[in-house]
């Protein structure tokens, strides 16, 4: 993986420098496009040289998280563990000597069998929405050459395959957003267009892309009433779907939205509108988005325009910046910190991929750890933590209690065979005995008779 980008740089550069050496085109137009490229392109072998550098860890850990309640079946406890670095990044990659496990204060030794690593647990049920920007400025160039529009289905394509080889119970939904513009039609975000869930195994959600790819984006880009929507329908507490019984034994099922976007909200009561999303995304807690913005980042736009600095909405209105390459990376950010999700910003295809799986490892990589209960005695209290280590950086999670069940365990072994033997017993002494001597007594008194 690591060695593909370098591979994909060469053959795309190889191929940009001869259109633009064999073409009749402006040389100030050819700097600025070769600037474009190299610098999307350095910004993401950089993200790639980084990540590798903190293999198998995206970075130090901050988090660990005993998630949901332990779930009991006989006298095995199982819980899961979510292991959090920088900017709530997943941190995969951990083995099993990186944790310690404590039961009501006593270090229990983690056994290999009971032990599973993200790729290897069944993911919870998830319900994940995919906001995907159809406005005009998705059929530029994105810096590895591509249409961004066709990288950005390309990428979610990847994403699914990925969700569906891990199993469990993953429900997509991929929904266009978009205003209407001159000869565009209006990419319509409401609980029709949301509610077209499908299993990430299912073929019909690749046919669904496959539809998408042959729609041509247009018009602009609404980038926070869409996302009101998608946290209204998936907040719904009338919703089984999302919202369980208090009396379910089942686990809440993940909830999350990923916002993915190569624009900013050119509305002009931006700054209200922001403020009405804001304490939206503050109501919903058991919902995570995560942002993707695609392209340049204000730096970079600094950078390729000679701003000296980055980027503003400013630049847009006074004509220093194209409007169709400005993604407001800030806003983007803030709402993904809002929601405890991640925020990052992709140049190509190859890099919003490898974000789209990093978003899927946050909401369902998460480590399993199984033990049998000591001294397991029916509806006692008793708690779990667990401590994660990383070279000399440790970190613990809160304890979490759980009560074992009234009904429905069974006794240990030594009792059971205590039980046994005394039921035996008395049904020796109690039964066969006293039956022996009145037959015989019946007997004695036949044969006086």
């Amino acid at each position: 993986m690591k060695s593909t980008p370098r591979l994909l740089q060469m053959t795309n550069s190889q191929r940009i420098y001869g259109t633009i050496y064999n073409s009749k085109i402006n040389s100030k137009i050819a700097k600025r496009y070769l600037k474009t490229y190299l610098i999307g392109k350095s910004i993401t072998l950089s993200w790639f040289l980084i990540a590798g550098l903190f293999s198998p860890t995206f970075g130090a850990i901050k988090k660990a998280e005993i998630v949901g309640l332990p779930n009991i079946k006989d006298d095995r406890v199982t819980i899961k563990i979510k292991v959090e670095g920088e900017g709530a990044r997943p941190v995969m990659g951990l083995e099993r000597n990186n944790f310690d496990l404590k039961v009501d204060g006593k270090k229990l030794k983690i056994k290999p069998r009971d032990w599973k690593s993200p790729e290897e647990t069944i993911p919870p049920r998830a319900w994940i929405i995919v906001l995907l920007d159809f406005s005009g400025s998705m059929n530029q160039i994105d810096s590895g050459g591509s249409k961004k529009i066709a990288g950005a289905i390309n990428a979610i394509r990847e994403f699914t395959k990925v969700s569906s080889d891990r199993g469990g119970d993953t429900q997509i939904s991929v929904v266009p957003f978009g205003e209407a513009g001159k000869n565009c039609p209006e990419y319509t975000v409401n609980k029709d267009t949301l509610d077209k869930f499908l299993s990430a195994s299912d073929f019909k959600l690749q046919n669904s892309l496959e539809y998408l790819s042959g729609l041509n984006p247009c018009g602009s880009t609404n980038l926070y009433q869409p996302l009101k929507k998608a946290l209204e329908f998936l907040g719904n507490p009338e919703d089984p779907r999302f919202t369980l019984p208090e009396n379910s034994s089942e686990p809440n099922p993940r909830l999350s939205i990923i916002l993915l976007s190569d624009g900013y909200h050119n509305a002009m009561n931006e700054f209200q509108d922001f403020n009405e999303l804001k304490s939206l995304l503050q109501s919903y807690e058991n919902i995570t988005v995560h942002t993707l913005g695609y392209g340049l980042t204000p730096s970079q736009l600094g950078i390729k325009y000679n701003l000296n600095r980055p980027a503003t909405r400013r630049d847009i209105n006074e004509g220093k910046v194209p409007e169709e390459e400005f993604v407001d990376q800030q806003r983007l950010a803030e709402i993904a910190n809002l929601t405890g999700g991640i925020a990052e910003f992709s140049g190509d295809q190859t890099a919003i991929a490898e974000n789209l799986k990093l978003f899927l490892n946050a909401l369902l990589g998460e480590y399993q750890i199984s033990y049998i209960q000591p001294n397991a005695e029916r509806g006692t209290l008793h708690k779990v933590e667990v401590q994660v280590k990383d070279g000399n950086k440790k970190v613990n999670s809160k304890s979490v209690p759980y009560i074992m069940p009234v009904f429905g365990r069974s006794l240990p072994l030594a009792n059971r065979l205590v039980m046994v033997t005394s039921i035996l017993f008395i049904l020796i002494v109690g039964g066969i005995f006293p039956f022996r001597w009145w037959g015989e007594h019946l007997k004695g008194q036949a044969q006086g008779e």
